[in-house]
């Protein structure tokens, strides 16, 4: 921790080796995680501010082996989360090889971005974090500036602000001296969990409490870039709708106890990062771990607060209503959201409306709520007194989710979907089970087998809330499926006949 650029605090503990039983020191180098990606998108910026790229240029200019979409991908899409772009490292896991059982690169991780044939959504009306954008990133620096990510960061970032300790994990057999090896739990005892892929940029940078406090003086001297390049790093990203986002260059920049906090966090492995900035302060805070059970966010702010003090805010109470039973039961029932594949569930129990097994509460007839989230009837059928549409509200966002049908849970709908299927997005095989005759299994051999619980009409769940929507024809005939899971949407399995 710095202020005024003067080490107000920098302690270490615990142990960085288990084994060798060799303790954590101030000198310990920690990878970093997701922090790395200021560096490249602070490269891009510096690129732009000389006049060797623009961040309105199509992406495709650069790689051009890219998909050409329904809409053009810009570099300030990939900067700033919006560009849609499906995760690579989550289709990866999809074809049994999640990351760090597998050694991705560079080459391996754009193969997968190329094979996508969609987006997860039109390029800049929506955020949704995703490596896919900080590895092509990489890629455009490298293009552009004719030098590797680590050439060009130790040459314009590590050697001018004398960062002697960080480097680039672009090859993880390479021996780092004093690095911490990472942990997590399993049980009681600790396993190692090391990020066993030469993959970086999105992470996979390796540094030290002491040089990332280093890195944060740019943010007040501006020493590098100049203001130009400071004003793109920290200007908030904007969607197509003019609506703003708190995403900016490879930083979140958001309003903390009425102070400014400028901060991103990271997690490869089982390793922790976090850092921030608070310009009002002159505070820089830096949290590194090899511990994937310690919460290095809460630790910052924790530590933030004795600086920034929390300002009490009085709850507002929403004065609720009580509802009829036949009111609360229109609104029973399976939702889909319309964008994402989100799914919820309303039931009825007991004269109570639950959500998550939290009890429901009414502000009007078609307006419901559970402490920050608020469901809006948008639509109702008059004829079943059913609610079939739902806009969901929070503090920040709203979503909208449609009724869908109950599972089809006869013999004959679920043998329907027995088959092998193909997807050439993730480039590999699924064979779909039902045992006797209610259990849907989906196999990946040799990989573990993932069982599915029906959740409405051809669509089903995994236990890790993946979502499984099966396609047919107009005959009723099974075509195919999509998967969808966080940070990648509609990955396409065809049928094998």
């Amino acid at each position: 921790m710095t202020r005024d650029n003067k080490v107000l605090y920098n302690k270490a503990f615990g142990l960085a080796d288990l084994e060798h039983n060799t303790p954590n020191t101030t000198e310990t180098i920690f990878e970093s995680g997701s922090v790395a990606k200021q560096f490249v998108a602070t490269s891009i910026l510096l690129l732009a501010a000389e006049g060797k790229l623009s961040v309105n240029d199509d992406v495709r200019k650069y790689v051009p082996e890219l998909p050409i979409y329904h809409a053009t991908i810009t570099i300030q899409h990939l900067l700033n989360h919006t560009s849609g772009l499906k995760d690579w490292g989550v289709i990866g896991s999809l074809s049994g090889w999640p990351r760090t059982t597998r050694v991705y690169t560079q080459d391996l991780a754009l193969q997968i971005m190329c094979r996508q044939k969609s987006l997860n959504f039109t390029p800049g009306s929506e955020y949704s974090y995703s490596n896919s954008n900080y590895s092509l990133l990489v890629t455009i620096v490298e293009r552009v500036s004719k030098q590797s990510l680590a050439d060009f960061t130790r040459t314009r970032f590590f050697e001018p602000l004398e960062m002697n300790h960080t480097q680039w994990r672009d090859n993880f057999r390479e021996v780092v001296p004093n690095r911490a090896i990472a942990y997590s739990k399993s049980g009681s005892d600790y396993q190692q969990n090391m990020p066993f892929e030469n993959v970086h940029g999105h992470g996979g940078l390796l540094t030290t409490t002491s040089d990332l406090t280093k890195w944060n003086t740019l943010l007040e001297t501006h020493r590098i870039g100049g203001e130009q390049v400071f004003t793109w790093r920290t200007q908030k990203g904007k969607l197509n709708n003019g609506k703003e986002i708190s995403y900016a260059g490879g930083i979140s920049v958001n309003n903390v106890n009425e102070f400014t906090e400028i901060s991103h966090s990271g997690a490869t492995a089982g390793y922790r990062a976090w850092l921030a900035y608070y310009p009002q302060k002159k505070l820089s805070i830096v949290v590194l771990s090899n511990d994937a059970g310690f919460g290095v966010v809460q630790a910052g702010h924790k530590i933030a607060e004795l600086f920034m003090k929390p300002i009490e805010k009085q709850k507002k109470e929403c004065p609720s209503i009580i509802l009829p039973e036949s009111d609360l039961k229109r609104f029973s029932g399976t939702y889909k959201s319309i964008r994402e594949f989100d799914v919820m569930t309303l039931d009825y129990k007991d004269g109570k409306l639950l959500s998550n097994m939290q009890t429901m509460q009414a502000t009007h007839r078609d307006t419901l709520y559970v402490e920050n989230l608020t469901w809006i009837a948008t639509k109702s059928n008059t004829k079943s007194n059913q609610v079939d549409a739902i806009l969901l509200k929070n503090s920040q966002d709203t979503s909208s989710y449609q009724r869908v049908n109950p599972p089809e849970l006869n013999s004959n709908a679920l043998r329907s979907l027995n088959g092998n299927y193909y997807s050439e997005e993730a480039d590999t095989h699924f064979t779909v089970e039902v045992k006797g005759g209610d259990e849907i299994w989906v196999h990946n051999k040799p990989h573990a087998s993932i069982k599915l619980t029906p959740s409405f009409k051809d669509g089903y769940l995994s236990d890790d809330f993946e979502l499984y929507e099966f396609r047919r024809d107009k005959k009723g005939n099974v075509t195919g499926f999509e998967v969808s899971m966080s940070r990648a949407e509609r990955i396409q399995f065809v049928k094998k006949k």
